[in-house]
C-alpha cells in the first residue's frame, strides 16, 4: 500500500477506505443475482487506492485476492457493530494466519513507510495483510466507533469515517447521500 497522504493518519484512513470498498465488492458480489466481475472492480478499487502492484496484478492475482479477501470481507461487514475485544479477536485470528515481515522502503515518488511483506510476498497475501494491519492499527487508536453502514435505506454498504466528530453517514456513493436527502425534503414538503 502506498498513499500520498500528509499523516500517518490519512495513510491508515486511506487504507481502511479501501478495505471498506474491498469488501462491499465481495459482499455485493455474494449477494448478486447474475455473475459480477469481481476482479475488475477489486482493481479499480485497488488503483483508486494507490496500490501500485494492482496495476500489473495478473487475472490469476487478482482471483487469488478476491478468494483471500472474502474472509476479510465477512469480518469488516461485523465492525460497525462489533464490541472492541470482539472486533480484536477477530483481526488477531487473521493475523495469525499472515506471514508478517516488516520493512521499511521509499520508492516511486512516496515517502519512507512501513511494507508489512516482502517484495516476493503473493500480491493478495500482500494486500489482505496491508489491509489488516490498517484495520488494527485503527482499531488501536479508535475502537469500532469509525466503522460505519450507509444509513441510504436501499444500501447498507460499509464505510470508514474518517471525519473529525464522526458526523459520516453514507456509504462512498454519493447518490445514496442525494436520495435520502431528497426524500427527507419531500417529506417536509408534503408536511407543510
Amino acid at each position: 500500500m502506498h498513499v500520498r497522504a500528509d499523516s500517518l493518519d490519512d495513510e491508515l484512513g486511506a487504507t481502511v477506505d479501501a478495505a471498506m470498498e474491498l469488501a462491499n465488492v465481495l459482499l455485493d458480489a455474494s449477494d448478486a443475482d447474475e455473475p459480477v466481475d469481481v476482479a475488475v472492480r477489486l482493481r479499480a478499487v485497488l488503483v483508486d487506492h494507490d496500490f501500485l502492484r494492482a496495476r500489473g496484478a495478473t487475472v490469476g492475482e487478482m482471483a487469488a485476492l478476491a478468494d483471500r479477501c472474502v474472509p476479510l470481507a465477512r469480518l469488516m461487514s461485523t465492525l460497525p457493530d462489533a464490541e472492541l475485544a470482539d472486533a480484536v479477536d477477530s483481526v488477531n485470528i487473521e493475523l495469525g494466519s499472515c506471514a508478517i515481515a516488516p520493512s521499511l522502503s521509499a520508492h516511486d515518488g512516496f515517502a519512507l513507510h512501513i511494507h508489512w511483506t516482502s517484495a516476493t510476498t503473493p500480491f493478495a497475501h500482500q494486500v489482505a495483510v496491508d489491509l489488516l494491519m490498517a484495520i488494527g492499527q485503527t482499531l488501536c487508536d479508535h475502537g469500532t466507533r469509525r466503522f460505519g453502514r450507509c444509513a441510504a435505506d436501499d444500501c447498507g454498504h460499509l464505510f470508514y469515517d474518517s471525519t473529525k466528530n464522526r458526523s459520516r453517514r453514507f456509504c462512498a456513493d454519493p447518490r445514496c447521500a442525494s436520495r435520502t436527502h431528497t426524500a427527507a425534503h419531500r417529506a417536509r414538503r408534503a408536511s407543510e
